[in-house]
């Protein structure tokens, strides 16, 4: 029989009853705790479902694709408005002669005991007299116009009789001389239009100097004046004739400078313009050769 007194007992019974309400309450709120986050997730869900993590497959399928880096175009040079047809770009070439009978209409004395084309002399000493003033004070002009006649001799006595007299051939002393050599009635000497400076007078021209003294202040300042170095290294299989630093050609400012700026040479700057300009034309006559040279 219990010792307690009956009022101990109900009190008892009254504590627990508080704990397992509390505990219920507990749970209770628990619950709604759960349940909030369940309402929680469901909002931030609209379709109510836990999503997984999308696969990478179908993140990049969804993503907006990074366009290409298309690399920025070289804009095309401009090319300076003159007149390929003018006397001042006229090609002159084996392919298209000068004739026998070619003179210009009026000759200038440029020094040395050289003329040129009237038209071009002026530009021509300025260059001169430029060249000296930046310290080639013994630049010499060892060629400017040159006759037919004149053109003969060097041709044939200086360059293919001296050729087949060491042994070769005439078809092989031409292929020769026509490197170093225009041929009768092709050279522009023969125009006026051009000339050749040295350093001094009596520079050997053999060894084909450039790129240093004289012949490098010519390269970078010629086109100033309107001229080009009318046969540049690395063009001999175009123009036909090997580098020559020193023989400076008169085309304009304009079209010099472009020339020079681009690296080309005239047939190139021509062809750019008109194609037809630089196609051999139907074979003209050879010229008659003059008695001393070759036949």
């Amino acid at each position: 029989m219990s010792t307690q007194a009956p009022g101990t007992r109900r009190r008892t019974r009254r504590r627990g009853s508080s704990v397992v309400t509390r505990l219920a309450g507990m749970l209770l709120a628990m619950g709604l705790v759960v349940t909030v986050l369940v309402l929680l997730v469901r909002l931030i869900s609209p379709d109510g479902e836990d999503k997984e993590p999308a696969p990478a497959t179908q993140l990049s399928a969804v993503m907006t694709p990074v366009p290409t880096a298309v690399p920025t175009a070289v804009p095309t040079p401009v090319l300076p408005a003159v007149d390929v047809t003018g006397w001042e770009l006229r090609l002159i070439d084996f392919d298209h002669p000068l004739g026998e009978d070619f003179v210009p209409a009026s000759l200038t004395d440029v020094g040395d005991g050289q003329q040129m084309d009237s038209r071009v002399a002026p530009a021509f000493l300025r260059l001169m007299q430029d060249a000296k003033a930046a310290g080639f004070g013994d630049a010499y002009v060892c060629s400017g116009y040159r006759d037919y006649a004149t053109q003969h001799v060097i041709y044939f006595d200086n360059h293919v009789d001296v050729y087949m007299a060491q042994g070769m051939s005439e078809e092989e002393a031409n292929a020769k001389a026509r490197l170093a050599v225009n041929y009768p009635g092709t050279s522009e000497h023969q125009s006026g239009l051009c000339a050749d400076v040295l350093e001094y007078a009596g520079q050997d021209m053999e060894p084909y100097i450039g790129g240093s003294g004289l012949m490098l202040w010519l390269e970078q300042h010629c086109a100033e004046y309107g001229f080009v170095v009318r046969y540049p290294d690395n063009k001999t299989g175009i123009t036909g004739v090997e580098y020559e630093p020193w023989h400076l050609r008169y085309v304009g400012q304009e079209a010099a400078r472009y020339i020079m700026d681009h690296g080309l040479c005239l047939e190139e700057f021509l062809e750019m313009y008109d194609p037809g300009l630089t196609a051999t034309p139907v074979p003209s006559p050879v010229p008659t050769p003059i008695p001393g040279g070759v036949g």
